[in-house]
């Protein structure tokens, strides 16, 4: 065999390329001398000099460094949450102010929320949260709806749910009697209508790009001694005072003394809102009533989830008698109950 191709050949007298005469003599590229390193072959010797690396600017460099208009921006962006687009057109018109550029967004927001409310063939709010909310012996429950589900998701829209149903509680507070339900978004009757406010609404429409509805609300309050057990279903993950799903379920129940009911029963209440969301019953019935059937929709003689082929009312009666004397079911889109 031949020898191979060296692309890199070395003087037995000059191991070092670029070195000329006595290995000891230094000339240009080499250690100790003035001249421009050379970059270091994967072969050569470990003493080689390496060429030198640029370092890069620190990032905090470029950001600091940001035009004011830029920073403007930003800033805007994250106290209003509208798109950059809108934000950069409300400082352009506002002349970098700041406030008179948010006092435009906000105008033009309710404009714009105004116009895609009454836009005909706009496409109908049928996605959404229900929003479930307790405080002591009351509960409410809302619905609000929006046209797509990724609108749905948005902390902005879950923010409304909130104020919804807490301004529901607000009115349920301070009225009269143990159960309430409200159809349709305006049609809310007496201090409901207060809730969000048509202007609300409409501003928050301008900011979301969709149509919004608060399309009905409901609270129960339980007699002297009961407490209303709660439960949301869906993808909303717990956290917030305010619970969301798609679905939600308000049951007021009390235990069988006058005295306030124990943890146990608390919690056999709150599977019974289960149940409910579950199973959609639409009438309460008796803790005499039979099983019922496959198709049955009273509550308390559907068959139980914990127990199959014993009916709920027994079932609740034999595990220390909670009573249960209404109960409120909301699912997003779906009809009235």
């Amino acid at each position: 065999m031949g020898i191979p191709w060296d692309p890199h050949p070395r003087d037995p007298q000059n191991p070092i390329p670029g070195t000329t005469g006595n290995p000891g003599t230094p000339s240009p590229g080499t250690p100790g001398t003035t001249g421009t390193p050379q970059p270091r072959d994967h072969r050569d010797p470990p003493g080689y000099p390496r060429a030198p690396r640029r370092r890069s600017a620190a990032p905090g460099r470029w950001l600091s460094a940001a035009p004011p208009a830029l920073r403007e921006l930003r800033e805007l962006r994250a106290r209003t949450g509208q798109p950059v687009l809108r934000c950069r057109e409300a400082l352009e018109r506002a002349g970098g102010d700041l406030r008179q550029a948010e006092a435009w967004l906000e105008a033009e927001s309710r404009r714009r929320g105004w116009a895609r409310a009454a836009a005909p063939g706009a496409a109908r709010a049928r996605e959404g949260l229900v929003g479930v909310l307790s405080e002591g012996p009351a509960a409410v429950m809302v619905e609000v709806n929006c046209e797509t589900d990724f609108v749905a998701r948005t902390p902005d829209f879950q923010q409304l749910v909130e104020m919804a149903a807490r301004g529901v509680l607000g009115h349920c507070q301070g009225a009269s009697g143990t159960k309430v339900g409200c159809q349709g978004g305006s049609g809310l009757p007496g201090g409901l209508l207060g809730v969000l406010g048509d202007e609300h609404l409409a501003l928050a429409m301008g900011r979301l790009g969709e149509r919004l509805a608060l399309r009905r609300a409901g609270w129960l309050r339980a007699p002297p001694g009961g407490f209303i057990a709660t439960y949301a279903h869906g993808w909303v993950p717990p956290g917030p005072a305010v619970a969301m799903g798609t679905y939600g379920a308000l049951v007021a129940c009390g235990g069988p003394g006058p005295g306030p009911p124990p943890a146990e029963l608390r919690e056999l209440g709150r599977r019974v809102a289960q149940h409910v969301v579950g199973m959609a019953p639409t009438a309460l019935g008796t803790p005499e009533d039979e099983l019922g059937g496959d198709s049955e929709t009273r509550l308390l003689a559907q068959g139980t989830l914990m127990e199959p082929g014993v009916p709920l009312g027994r079932y609740l009666r034999d595990r220390g008698g909670l009573r249960v004397w209404d109960f409120l079911r909301f699912q997003c889109g779906g009809e009235a109950e």
